[in-house]
Parts: C-alpha cells; structure tokens; sequence
C-alpha cells in the first residue's frame, strides 16, 4: 500500500481521499483500501520522510484540506519498490499494484520481478507435490484436496507471469521500433 500511495503521490501532489481512490481505480477487486484508513499509510510515509503534507485552503468547511506531496526520497523509494522481490503469498497483490503503477520505463524491473514470482511459483509447486497424503483417511482425502487446489492456483499464477512477461516484452520490443 505504500509503495502504491508514493507512486501516486510522484504523479502529483493532492489529498488524502484522492489517493485512496486513484489505488482503488487502478486496483479494482485485487486490492481495496478505505478512504479514511489512507491517512495512516500516509502519516507512515510522511514519518519516514517520502511525504510531506501542507494544509491548502478550500471553499467548503472546514475550510482547508491536507495536501501531500512526494519528497525527493520518494522516487528512489518507488524505485526500490520495483526492483525488490514482491512479497510471496497465497495472494500476490503487490505484483499487480507494481504493474498498476508502472510506466513502460519500469518494463525491465517488473520483468525481473515477473520472473523472480515465476521461480517461486515453481519452488511452491515443488514443495506442494512433495507434500502428497494418501487419501486413505478423511484427513488425508481433506488434505489431498487441498493440495489440489494449491497445485491448480500455483500453475494459473505461472501462466498469467509467462502472459504478463510476453505482454510486456511486446510493448518494450514496440518502444525500440
């Protein structure tokens, strides 16, 4: 959520609620955040010296709104965001929120990060097939199940990562046309 609320912040100053509803846009489904929880995300930012915020003055009561602005550290901060590994989870939102935010000068980081998931995902699916229970019992069949279904989210992740690579490597091969 930082990495996204300083990325929105690089493309220009605004407020609070603005920037809770440009990461829900971008996002949709994946990923949601409360207009008013924005505010801790941006406190945490501003604490550590990638935001600053100064009241602007506006025509309705309470007659003026907290601004924020990206600091200069902020974008060797987006920077590090995209060429750090994206955190492993059963949901990977962190992937999708680097994709949202990205420009095609990010291409090459987020191939690298695309392909840094991708060797997870094996590693995972690895480590799942080693896990197999015989369904010789209710915990078993249970377990089985679920492995199953580890197994199946697993491959689909590592199709949409060679999907996004390909995707990605079209509009880099355009730009250099």
């Amino acid at each position: 959520m930082k990495g996204a609320a300083v990325a929105v912040l690089l493309e220009g100053p605004t407020y609070g609620y603005e920037v809770a509803k440009r990461i829900n846009r971008r996002m949709g489904s994946s990923w949601h955040i409360q207009e008013k929880h924005i505010y801790t995300v941006l406190r945490q930012l501003e604490a550590s010296g990638l935001v600053r915020s100064e009241k602007a003055p506006i025509d309705v009561p309470p007659f003026w709104r907290r601004i924020y602005h990206a600091t200069d550290e902020a974008v060797e901060a987006r920077r590090n965001w995209f060429v750090t590994p994206p955190v492993a989870s059963i949901v990977r939102p962190d992937i999708h929120a680097r994709l949202a935010f990205a420009s095609e000068d990010d291409i090459p980081d987020l191939l690298r990060s695309l392909e840094e998931l991708r060797v997870d995902l094996l590693e995972e699916m690895e480590d799942n097939a080693a896990t197999q229970t015989p369904r010789v019992s209710w915990l078993g069949t249970v377990m089985s199940l679920h492995r199953v279904a580890v197994e199946k989210r697993l491959q689909a992740e590592v199709e949409w990562v060679g999907e996004a690579c390909r995707t990605l490597e079209e509009v880099a091969s355009e730009q250099h046309r």
